[in-house]
């Protein structure tokens, strides 16, 4: 019985010896137990390897998470920059495409004046008139079917028919007439407005005449009626009253 004591020391020594650290022995009697704890360097051994890991797996995490961050700011700034660039180049192809429009209109309406110039829109209603008798509506330098520029007569003939009357500003000749389709109500007020000593298209030309070179005549049916008229190569917009052919700036319509 006395053994117990000797087997229990050695076994506390062996733990000591292994562990190299604090051991308890708890003794009993006769079929009784006894425990032993402690804690020593393999135990914190792995404890410390488990740390060690966790605080690499950790900064590689963390590094990983911030070259991650670093790689979506850079494709954030640089999608930025892409966008940024393809707004521009758009900006950039709408200014050229509006400076290309402004050339063109501008070359157009030179072309038109120089038109209007060789032949003047009253001779042009007059060779017009002398085709097609009636009242003159309407007189506009512009393009035909071939891509000439000539001057576009509408006349209201004696039977109450819209024609259209083709004038060579070139020679002076009439090219080509043909009757339109033209709406009712326009054709009763065309004939309300132009009745009596009313201002002629051609007289209503002369008036405006003293503004510029005359590209376009149209009667409006606004305020009791008066000629529009346009000069060019400017654009500028005439009204002509039909009682006494006073020219005024614009159409205040």
């Amino acid at each position: 019985m006395k053994r117990k004591p000797v087997f229990a020391a050695l076994a506390a020594a062996v733990v000591l010896a292994a562990g190299g650290g604090v051991a308890a022995a708890s003794l009993g009697g006769d079929g009784g137990t006894s425990a032993a704890s402690g804690t020593g360097t393999g135990a914190t051994t792995h404890e410390r390897a488990g740390l060690t890991r966790t605080g690499a797996d950790d900064t590689a995490r963390e590094d990983r998470d911030d070259r991650d961050s670093d790689d979506r700011d850079d494709d954030t700034r640089h999608g930025a920059g892409r966008d940024d660039a393809g707004r521009h180049d758009d900006t950039d192809d709408d200014q050229d495409d509006d400076a290309r429009e402004r050339a063109h209109d501008a070359a157009e309406h030179k072309a038109e004046a120089a038109a209007a110039r060789k032949l003047a829109a009253p001779d042009a209603l007059a060779a017009a008139l002398a085709h097609t008798p009636g009242r003159a509506l309407s007189a506009e330098i512009d393009d035909d079917q071939d891509g000439r520029l000539v001057w576009e007569v509408e006349i209201l003939d004696g039977s109450g028919k819209l024609r259209h009357v083709d004038v060579s500003p070139s020679s002076g000749k009439v090219l080509g007439a043909h009757t339109e389709r033209g709406d009712a109500d326009d054709v009763r007020a065309a004939k309300d407005l132009l009745t009596g000593d009313a201002t002629s298209a051609a007289k209503a030309a002369r008036a405006a005449a003293a503004k510029g070179t005359v590209v376009s005549i149209d009667l409006e049916e606004e305020r009791n009626g008066y000629w529009s008229v346009e000069t060019g190569p400017g654009e500028a917009e005439w009204s002509v009253a039909l009682d006494g052919a006073k020219v005024t700036r614009g159409s205040d319509d």
